[in-house]
């Protein structure tokens, strides 16, 4: 069996892409009637998106798990992160597949519920993965404490400026639950520690359209020092947009992908609250599993999360690359 992803910072091991409800998932499964019975069905891991890292990463920790206890699975995405419909016919077609469970990452939790609720009447197992849904029936959901990640990100940008300065956030897709909760916690540290929040704007992830809302954010308030954006693709656009403006500003990043993590090693993008994405890919196959052995699984898992700094880069930007180059 691989062994699972770890890498090391300064002063102790940190586990980056197993949390430490893992611990023991080292050892060879023993293969239960439940889990031959996998052999005859297939494990579906449906995403978001299959065309940025953070769920690439999500994609390479499922894939390990199917290999790890040895069961049939595979990943599929709609093109776009904003194709819903795409996603929902996606999952009509699982359904009606030779399914034995579904992992998902909802696009637009609101409207899956009809879907997901044909899965229970058919008794295959659910576990959400990223964002959440209010629904009773699911197996477990597994994900990052997004609004913590978003106070951490805040608080990183307020050590390094002064009470009073000028600062901005980077909103992801408006209405979604992760840029929510991501941009909740980086307002309430900020305004905590005393910055000026001067603007906080939707740029869909994306980091050319995070360029185009940085320089008309910069035009209009020249005085920022700071910027977060809540996930990493934005908060480089930003300093992109800054260059451009000749400024200098500290742009500070969430999800911890390779680009941004080159970016801090560099010495441009300040720091990155890295969100460990192979974990949850990991643990949604491997909640599947446990479910169809009768295994208890926890209703609510939660995946560890570290900030990326120039001093821990050089270390893990070799070990994410580890990880996509499998």
């Amino acid at each position: 069996m691989k062994k699972l992803f770890t890498y090391l910072i300064p002063t102790f091991l940190v586990v980056l892409m197993l949390t430490a409800c893992s611990e023991g998932s080292d050892k060879k499964v023993e293969k239960t009637d439940s889990t031959d019975a996998l052999k005859e069905k297939e494990v579906y891991v449906v995403l978001k998106t299959l065309n940025t890292e953070y769920f690439k990463f999500i994609e390479a920790g499922a894939k390990d798990a199917f290999e790890d206890f040895g069961i049939k699975g595979t990943v599929i995405a709609p093109s776009e992160q904003t194709n819903f419909m795409e996603q929902i016919n996606q999952l009509e077609d699982v359904l009606n597949k030779n399914t034995a469970g579904l992992v998902l990452t909802p696009s637009q939790p609101d409207t899956v519920v009809p879907i997901l609720e044909k899965f229970h009447e058919k008794n295959i197992p659910v576990a959400l993965l990223d964002s959440d849904v209010d629904w009773e029936n699911k197996l477990t959901f597994i994900g990052n404490d997004d609004q913590n990640s978003g106070k951490l990100a805040g608080e990183k940008l307020a050590s390094q400026l002064e009470p009073g300065d000028e600062v901005a956030i980077l909103e992801g897709i408006s209405g979604t639950p992760t840029s929510a909760a991501r941009t909740k916690g980086a307002l309430e540290a900020l305004e905590e520690a005393g910055m000026k929040v001067v603007a906080s704007q939707a740029a869909d992830w994306d980091r050319l359209k995070a360029t185009s809302v940085m320089e008309d954010i910069l035009q209009a308030h020249p005085e920022i020092k700071g910027v977060i954006g809540v996930n990493d693709e934005m908060a480089l656009g930003a300093l992109n947009a800054s260059k451009s403006k000749g400024k200098e500003i500290i742009s500070i990043g969430i999800d911890g992908i390779i680009g941004a993590v080159e970016s801090i090693k560099e010495g441009s993008l300040n720091a990155s609250v890295a969100v460990k994405t192979y974990d949850m890919g990991y643990k949604g196959v491997e909640s599947i599993v446990k479910a169809i052995n009768n295994e208890a699984v926890d209703k609510e898992i939660t995946t560890e999360i570290d900030v990326i700094t120039e001093e821990n880069a050089s270390e893990i930007l070799g070990n994410l690359k580890k990880i996509l180059a499998k």
